[in-house]
């Protein structure tokens, strides 16, 4: 195992930590030395490899915020690797629907950092839909439940949800087949690099975990992806 850097939080929870981008969020934390709680809706023998002091939690509703806070008692930041599946449709699964008792969890367990991961096409919390998220949410099954999830949650929090908390929403163009290399970020596309490429889940990861430790763009949501 690597040294710890101090540029990095000493442990984090990962919501969703069993999908593409959790997996590559933890093998991240399992190299550079950074200890993890994997939350899980279920299974979680499907969170391999756990080091010492890491841990998986099952909860299996985000909406049961006595049992999420036990989950998060002890780490630094909180990071979101949710999206929508096939398999996701219960309301208690859904972070838009659950975002007031994410945030009394983590009150009640002392941490105040979040950086929860969205899509490229949206818009930062206080601008209107983009056109694009307005035209998949028109979709009929998971591509339009997914468009408009990621829509409820930039909408909640516009409207002032986590407004106790430090939080970063990360506007990412991420993938299994995304290059392996680290991400531009920048506030908005005036005047940015960014590309509409993604970057490899450990990629967007591990600037993940730089951003809850950094700070750099708390109460922002930063484009994140391939250069230009």
């Amino acid at each position: 195992m690597k040294p710890h850097s101090a540029h990095l939080p000493r442990h984090v929870a990962v919501v969703g930590a069993a999908g593409g981008l959790g997996q590559g969020i933890l093998g991240v934390c399992r190299a550079l030395g950074v200890r993890f709680t994997a939350i899980v809706r279920s299974r979680p023998e499907r969170v391999t490899a756990v080091p010492a002091g890491s841990r998986v939690a099952v909860v299996p509703s985000l909406a049961d915020a006595d049992a999420l806070a036990d989950a998060l008692f002890g780490v630094d930041a909180v990071l979101t690797a949710t999206g929508v599946t096939a398999t996701s449709q219960d309301r208690s699964a859904l972070l838009s629907a659950n975002m007031d008792a994410v945030e009394d969890a983590m009150l009640l367990s002392g941490v105040d950092r979040i950086v929860l991961v969205n899509t490229l096409l949206a818009a930062r919390p206080g601008q209107a839909a983009s056109r694009a998220m307005r035209f998949f949410g028109s979709f009929p099954g998971t591509m339009g439940r997914g468009a408009r999830e990621q829509q409820a949650v930039v909408d909640a929090l516009r409207q002032g949800t986590f407004s106790s908390l430090r939080w970063t929403l990360v506007r990412a163009a991420t993938g299994a087949r995304g290059r392996q290399e680290p991400p531009v970020a920048c506030v908005d596309w005036g005047g940015s690099l960014n590309s509409w490429w993604p970057v490899a889940y450990e990629s967007l990861g591990r600037w993940m975990l730089e951003e809850a430790a950094g700070n750099r763009f708390v109460g922002e949501a930063p484009l994140v992806s391939w250069g230009r």
